[in-house]
């Protein structure tokens, strides 16, 4: 086997891959246009799509983050 210039190819070994082997993956980006973002905090951002309910996608993130350690997440208290 040889490559564009003619040069023959190294032998390549069981299990060993050259960086021109690799398959390279190639990941896509969401259109960020496309969504609306819900603001959890300063740092935290989650974006869903435009028919989305806002409230229902916090309550999931909150939901999921109970389990978590609580000194990380801490639910914004409400005025009630």
């Amino acid at each position: 086997m040889k490559n564009i210039e003619g040069n023959a190819l190294p032998k390549i070994e069981k299990g060993y891959y050259t960086h021109d082997h690799k398959k390279h993956n190639a990941f896509v980006s969401p259109d960020v246009t496309k969504l609306q973002v819900v603001i959890i905090d300063q740092k935290t951002r989650l974006y869903i799509a435009l028919d989305a309910d806002p409230e229902l996608a916090r309550s999931r993130y909150f939901s999921r983050m109970e389990g978590r350690a609580s000194v990380f997440v801490k639910k914004p208290e409400t005025n009630s």
